[in-house]
């Protein structure tokens, strides 16, 4: 038996309906938006401390594709924060142990696993379909690839970074017009290669700023409740601090003007 869903979306069955109940149980997401959910496409771009919790939420919601990106292999330091790896998986690919153990998590969605480093050839046909696009990574000048890839696409991007005990996130809509990207934010950098690897950070920390990039996810792909479109949410956990800056679009941005 399956239950009709309106607009021609998938029909869910009794199996995904008991998979997703507290899903459904939100008026904000209810069996209809659980269905749409299920017609999405998330590409997201590297599986460290970001980018395990977000593959993780992302594939128990029921997003109905998920394309992983990374070129590395896992490695002792990463066990502290890096929540899909363990010990028995040091120097493996992470994309197949992450497709592995994300297909074990929630067998009945497509989860597709690209094993290339980012840089500016990379193919555009990986991005051309998906919905949207997460960035997960952890440099500036990778960054500033995926906005670019991004801005070409035109596929809106959730930006997510931790070092130390500091976090950010921020969702460009670089799908639309007129609005500020990644790079009006950050586009003269004195180290565009720094890193967390440098700078240590809170595993903790890491899971709270993937979780928001999630939740993020679910919110711009779904259309509800205030997203941080055009925003940038700073988060100090040493001192417990939360603030938002709006964003606004440099007219000399060098990538989106």
């Amino acid at each position: 038996m399956k239950t009709k869903i309106k607009n021609n979306l998938k029909s869910l069955t009794n199996q995904e309906i008991e998979r997703y109940n507290r899903h459904i149980l939100l008026e904000e997401i209810d069996i209809h938006g659980q269905s749409e959910l299920l017609e999405k496409h998330v590409c997201l771009i590297g599986l460290g401390g970001l980018g395990c919790p977000i593959a993780y939420y992302l594939t128990s919601s029921g997003i109905g594709e998920l394309t992983i990106i990374d070129y590395d292999r896992i490695d002792t330091t990463n066990l502290q924060r890096q929540i899909l790896f363990n010990s028995l998986d040091v120097n493996k690919k992470k994309v197949e142990v992450a497709f592995e153990k994300l297909t074990q998590l929630n067998p009945t969605i497509k989860i597709n696993k690209v094993d290339k480093q980012i840089n500016s050839h990379i193919n555009n046909v990986i991005f051309k379909n998906c919905d949207l696009i997460i960035d997960a990574t952890d440099n500036f000048k990778t960054r500033t690839i995926i906005n670019k890839i991004s801005i070409d696409n035109k596929k809106p991007l959730i930006m997510g970074s931790a070092a130390k005990m500091e976090g950010q996130v921020a969702v460009f809509r670089n799908d639309l017009p007129n609005m500020p990207c990644y790079n009006c934010l950050y586009n003269d950098l004195d180290d565009e290669n720094k890193s967390c690897l440098d700078q240590g950070v809170l595993s903790s920390l890491t899971g709270i700023i993937g979780s928001i990039q999630a939740t993020e996810s679910i919110k711009l792909l779904l259309n509800f409740g205030e997203t941080l479109e055009s925003k940038l949410l700073l988060i100090d956990v040493k001192y417990s601090n939360y603030r938002i800056v709006n964003l606004k679009q440099d007219k000399k941005c060098k990538v989106c003007s």
